[in-house]
């Protein structure tokens, strides 16, 4: 960035007649740290995008992995429930058997 001072003085110099050689020092020396400042930030606002990009889809990968568990305790849940529908059918088969043949 030193060149890129050194030629935009140079250039102004040229450009323009110059009063005060100090201050057009500081106007560009002023200018190129206002660009470097500047690509600093778009490069930070570029790393901090791409980080929520990486959370998004952690993210979304922990949601899907929980919606299968969900999914699978649903399923066993609905076994549980089929069997103890069996159980009680059959229990409730046996105890009229039962009492019919007392």
């Amino acid at each position: 960035m030193k060149h890129l001072a050194e030629l935009l003085e140079s250039e102004l110099e040229s450009a323009f007649e110059v009063k005060d050689k100090k201050s057009l020092h500081n106007y560009v020396t002023i200018l190129v740290n206002s660009i470097l400042e500047r690509e600093e930030i778009n490069k930070r606002f570029l790393e901090i995008s791409n980080e929520i990009k990486l959370l998004s889809e952690t993210v979304k990968i922990g949601f899907e992995h929980t919606n299968k568990r969900f999914e699978d305790v649903n399923k066993k849940i609905n076994i549980l429930i089929w069997v103890f529908t069996i159980w009680m059918t059959l229990f409730s088969a046996l105890s009229v058997f039962l009492k019919l043949y007392q």
